[in-house]
């Protein structure tokens, strides 16, 4: 919580800064911070929904609906997102006889031994999105000021996955380890979103309607996420 709060500060002064200081430059760089709740988890699978974040740096474009205060605005960026595991679980993949993918829930404790404390334990996942919006803006010709609202949609491509987890040892040492490799995430996610702010700042949510794995752990059949956040423009 005290890095997303800092995270969030140097955000702020930033875009208070573009903002004295904003180049002449077509649409806009948003940058959502926000937190991620997993809805039919995987057995085992419990996450801390205030230690599991998103961070989506997306550009816009605004291109308006004729003469009205609407816009169709799409967009290009990235999404990373992080799961943060109770319980000291993680996740592992492995090939079966018939080389199939499989992946399930550990414990961690059944893998390490010699340890004194466990740190947290996450699956990270990255896409390259497209996101697709409708806004209104209540001032037409001034984007950056004033309210506005969006709701649209966004797709993603997959293109990097990985569990990290952390521990001491019983003599002091701390470790971390990072395994990168393919979890059964579904590589094309799809979702709705919807954003509200004025001026520079606004809140936004995004709902999962792709389901989150395509080789699930038990129990993972169904699972999606769902985030929400604060949103805050760059230019």
């Amino acid at each position: 919580m005290k890095k997303l709060a800092f995270a969030v500060v140097a955000l702020v002064m930033l875009g208070n800064l573009a903002k004295a200081q904003r180049p002449d430059l077509p649409g806009a760089l948003i940058i959502d911070i926000g937190v991620n709740s997993l809805s039919n988890a995987p057995d085992n699978i419990n996450t801390n929904t205030f230690q599991s974040k998103t961070v989506n740096i997306t550009y816009f474009y605004d291109l308006p609906i004729g003469n009205s205060k609407f816009t169709f605005t799409p967009g290009i960026g990235l999404g990373l997102e992080k799961f943060s595991f109770k319980n000291n679980y993680s996740l592992e993949s492995s090939f079966d006889a018939n080389d199939e993918l499989q992946v399930a829930p550990i414990l961690l404790s059944d893998n390490l031994t010699n340890v004194l404390e466990y740190g947290r334990s996450k699956l990270g996942a990255n896409y390259l999105d497209i996101p697709l919006e409708f806004r209104f803006y209540t001032r037409k010709n001034q984007y950056a000021r004033g309210f506005r609202a969006a709701i649209g949609g966004k797709v993603g491509v997959l293109y990097s996955t990985f569990t990290k987890y952390k521990y001491q040892d019983s003599n002091g040492d701390n470790h971390m380890v990072k395994n990168r490799a393919n979890y059964g995430l579904n590589r094309f996610r799809y979702g709705v979103q919807a954003r509200v702010g004025f001026g520079g700042f606004s809140l936004f949510g995004y709902y999962e309607l792709s389901d989150k794995f395509d080789t699930p752990p038990p129990g993972g059949e169904n699972t999606s996420n769902m985030t929400f956040g604060i949103a805050l423009t760059g230019f």
